[in-house]
């Protein structure tokens, strides 16, 4: 077998930073939500002034996305399997250029949504798969793995909502009496996605190019050029003390297979209380963190017209938080586990949803409230993963997730579904109090999960053991 020049560690570093350039992508899928005032008067001007597509409507292209997102990756884990983590990468790179292709060069709103099925379907190919590939180039660093990759990911929104403020808006002009930003500003939308597809071409050619597919081989390798390096000192110094740690390595490892041995069977984790406990907290949790993200803006700018500053500088903080918060989740989780952590989080998502509505009448009241809502949707996205694979093993965890990720892409459908029944702002309070209401059963529920890793019944093989 020939000797690559990169070694397995080189081999991780550069799949990391291609997983990261990959994320960075794909988590533009939540940018679009900041963008519908701006393509909204952009569709307005190019139908000749006729309203064709509502607001109601434009909030349904973001969660459809986040949908495929969500509900693909337990499919595309197999295809993972068999094609290799590369292959889905160049897959979903091509998936998204033609997203933004269909977006740049056609207005029909059915085009439109065909177009962020691809961006959704993007993101199934690279989502979790880039996080299991990283997973297991470092298996002693997860949560910090965990961190980088969905920071990156929350981290793309921030970019692309500020890039493309600059380029559409960078005077903060105001909307007109019509409620529509003036026309050549909404012309300037396609200059934002003209620039993303340079990123796309760019970013993906790149994050294809350094992504290597983990393979055990290379490991294997490592291990036996390690022990003859530890043959080759015992014999040179004929030290007892050698032989004693080369056998305690062996004991380390013969326990590290026995635990192996241990874990559940997808079919038996699919079976089993904990699994349905972690598909309620997927759905609940996710309901209220992605109607905020869909709404926050566009209802900021109906109650704060005048403050579209202010509501500019709120999108930024916004993903922000929704990205370096991610570090600060994984590493606490880290220190204390999951049960705690996740409590706040649903004690936080049910204060911050009681209150959003009531601080509309203060934009600063509001810039806080939207802000410390969005730690809760942060704080799901690396505490779940994280206790998916703690709970079940990394290699049940990309199925598991797809799954739950089912659950979590219904909650995203069904957030535009509540938006019909805004008529006017006061609508707004219906919509987010029935929004956050699933968070007490995530809240219950989490009282019931245990912080641990689920292992074959002990106490029926003792006792088939005895039988014999």
């Amino acid at each position: 077998m020939a000797i690559s020049f990169l070694d397995n560690k080189k081999k991780g570093i550069l799949t990391l930073i291609s997983a990261v350039l990959i994320n960075l992508l794909t988590g533009n899928l939540f940018s679009f939500p900041n963008f519908i005032p701006y393509y909204k008067s952009f569709l307005y001007y190019r139908n000749g002034k006729i309203e064709e597509v509502s607001d109601k409507q434009l909030y349904y292209v973001a969660p459809v996305g986040i949908f495929i997102h969500n509900t693909l990756p337990s499919v595309t884990g197999l295809l993972d399997q068999m094609l290799g983590t590369r292959i889905l990468y160049i897959i979903g790179s091509i998936s998204l250029l033609i997203s933004q292709l269909l977006i740049y060069n056609f207005i029909d709103y059915y085009i439109i949504i065909i177009s962020y099925i691809l961006f959704g379907l993007c993101g199934s190919f690279t989502y979790f798969q880039s996080l299991k590939n990283c997973w297991k180039y470092f298996p002693d660093k997860k949560g910090l793995i965990s961190g980088i990759i969905f920071s990156s990911f929350g981290l793309s929104a921030f970019i692309f909502t500020s890039l493309g403020d600059y380029l559409i808006n960078p005077k903060d002009d105001q909307k007109n009496k019509d409620g529509y930003y003036s026309e050549e500003i909404s012309e300037k939308f396609l200059t934002y996605i003209k620039v993303f597809i340079i990123c796309i071409i760019s970013m993906g050619t790149i994050s294809c190019i350094l992504c290597f597919p983990f393979k055990e081989e290379s490991i294997k390798e490592n291990d036996n050029s390690e022990n003859n390096e530890i043959n080759k000192d015992v014999s040179v110094t004929d030290n007892g003390n050698f032989e004693n740690e080369n056998h305690y390595s062996v004991e380390i490892k013969e326990e590290a297979k026995k635990e192996e041995n241990e874990e559940l069977t997808l079919k038996e984790s699919l079976l089993s209380l904990d699994f349905f406990l972690c598909l309620a907290v997927a759905g609940c949790t996710l309901f209220y963190g992605f109607l905020l993200t869909n709404t926050y803006r566009n209802f900021g700018s109906r109650k704060f017209p005048k403050n579209e500053t202010e509501l500019k500088y709120l999108s930024k903080a916004f993903t922000l938080l929704n990205t370096f918060s991610r570090l600060v989740w994984g590493f606490i989780f880290d220190k204390i586990g999951f049960k705690i952590l996740y409590i706040i989080v649903c004690l936080n998502q049910l204060i911050c949803g009681g209150l959003i509505y009531s601080s509309s009448t203060n934009i600063v009241a509001y810039f806080i409230v939207v802000c410390f809502g969005v730690l809760s949707y942060a704080g799901h996205i690396i505490l779940f993963p994280n206790l998916i694979h703690h709970k079940f093993g990394v290699d049940n965890s990309v199925v598991i997730l797809g799954i739950c990720g089912i659950f979590g892409g219904i909650s995203a459908l069904i957030g535009p579904v509540l938006t019909d029944i805004i008529e006017n702002d006061k609508d707004y309070l219906k919509t987010y109090l029935i929004g956050v209401a699933p968070t007490i059963v995530s809240l219950l529920v989490t009282l019931f999960i245990k912080d641990e890793k689920l292992k074959k019944n002990k106490d029926i093989s003792m006792e088939e053991e005895e039988d014999v």
